[in-house]
């Protein structure tokens, strides 16, 4: 607008100079012409001078109106597109000024934070609280502390959060601090105090001469996928030294002479056996799970008789079991069908009932039970064991993972059955999940959806 100004008193400084000439010469040149001669040329003169001045103002300013209704299109366009972005950004974004009062913040930060609803809106094409008080408050706030560009802030009515109130971090409100006074970005790791405790990498930069903003990127995930790593890694060099250790002591001792120990050399190469067996045992149950955790494993559902392969389970644990002195009850109807891959249905079931079969008391029992709600079948296996603690009891699906860790060296199997369990069951579009009491043993329960063939077969009573 100031160039425009300058132009027009440009053009009208031009006519002034023009007229000046314009009376030298006629003075000059015509003395003698009359007065009224004189003054009509003087009039029609001045008159197209006017229009000539006026005619380039108005050009002028026709063509500064029409850039400023592009810019303000493009305003528009920029405040619709950071209004989006910042309602559906799944990180947290709050932006500061020098005083470090929040003046902008998104949904996302104030789920965080626990702000009140002051997340921008488009408004007429702008961006303001949804809070607000109108266009006014929000030219004010911009008049006060201007992003660059077209962005709108809080209302100053809003723009009341004191950064520390709201966080409660001291440490939040000093990375701020530093990238205003210091001008640098600034990144550190935050943790919230709420019963969450949620874990959050925040990156802080400076935004102009007096605002800065700041990023929550949530790493609550990422964390407990770490730690779900290294426990893992832990665990399994734990489980992988125990057989080795054992395998080497006993292949040390036949080394050493007992070769020629004929009442022990036998029980050697049995422990031998045995170890070896249960470290590729372990192997194999790692292969499968990182099959089927990474999709690999291909399922062929199709009607399958329950109680069938039930009791098929069960009489291969009796036999591999032989004198485990623990009995089984099955409740199930002889014409229920599920819909189900049969060998990974028994690799489901055989996990499961070995569990409830190693960790049961001597003379205790396993029932096997099923509940129809809908299309869908629950599977209900009870034992009668000592039962899972109640810290413990949300863990027993993750790899590896003992909930009693006094028995992990007596209690024969690879930690990884349960975990199997689970990543099967979901491949069926099932859920599985566990109860338990200390002393009065546990009950593992999954679904399935039952066959299609249900009603023909158990009209019929036929099976396939």
């Amino acid at each position: 607008m100031k160039d425009l100004e300058r132009r027009v008193w440009l053009m009208t400084f031009a006519a002034l100079l023009i007229f000046v000439v314009y009376e030298t010469i006629k003075t000059l040149l015509f003395p003698h012409m009359s007065v009224v001669s004189s003054h009509v040329i003087t009039v029609l003169v001045v008159a197209l001078l006017t229009f000539f001045v006026s005619r380039f103002a108005l050009n002028r300013y026709s063509q500064a109106l029409s850039e400023i209704e592009r810019q303000t299109e493009i305003s528009e366009e920029n405040n619709r597109l950071l209004s989006a972005v910042l309602a559906t950004m799944r990180e947290g974004v709050v932006i500061v000024n020098s005083d470090t009062r929040i003046v902008l913040y998104n949904n996302a930060a104030a789920a965080i934070f626990k702000l009140p609803a002051g997340q921008p809106v488009e408004t007429g094409g702008r961006v303001q609280s949804a809070a607000g008080n109108g266009t006014r408050d929000s030219e004010a706030a911009v008049r006060s502390d201007s992003l660059p560009g077209p962005h709108r802030l809080l209302p100053p009515a809003l723009a009341q959060h004191r950064l520390v109130d709201a966080t409660r971090d001291p440490a939040i409100n000093a990375a701020f601090r530093r990238a205003l006074d210091q001008k640098t970005p600034v990144e550190i790791r935050v943790e919230t105090a709420d019963f969450e405790g949620r874990s959050f990498q925040l990156n802080v930069a400076p935004l102009g001469p007096k605002l800065a903003v700041g990023v929550f990127f949530d790493i609550t995930q990422l964390e407990k996928l770490e730690r779900v790593r290294r426990e893992f890694f832990a665990n399994l060099s734990h489980e992988l030294r125990t057989p080795l250790t054992a395998i080497l002591a006993y292949s040390e001792t036949l080394l050493g002479g007992a070769m020629d120990d004929r009442e022990n050399n036998t029980r050697f190469v049995e422990k031998l056996h045995k170890h070896a067996a249960r470290m590729s045992e372990l192997i194999s149950d790692i292969s499968d799970l990182s099959a089927i955790e990474s999709g690999q494993v291909k399922l062929t559902p199709g009607p399958v008789r329950l109680r069938n392969i039930v009791t098929e389970v069960i009489a291969l644990l009796e036999a591999r079991r032989n004198g485990c002195n623990v009995s089984f009850s099955v409740s199930i109807p002889d014409h229920l069908f599920v819909q189900a891959d049969r060998t990974r249905l028994e690799q489901i079931l055989f996990n499961l009932l070995d569990n409830a079969v190693k960790f049961n008391k001597p003379g205790g029992s396993v029932a096997v039970s099923t509940d129809i709600d809908g299309g869908r079948i629950s599977i209900h296996i009870q034992d009668t064991g000592a039962g899972i603690a109640a810290p413990d009891l949300h863990r027993v699906f993750e790899r590896l993972y003992r909930a009693d860790k006094s028995r992990s060296q007596t209690t024969e199997g690879t930690g990884l059955g349960l975990a199997i369990v689970k990543h099967l069951v979901h491949a069926h579009g099932g859920e599985v999940s566990a109860e338990s009491e200390l002393g009065r043993g546990s009950r593992f329960t999954f679904t399935l959806p039952l066959a299609e063939q249900q009603e023909t077969s158990s009209s019929n009573g036929t099976a396939p």
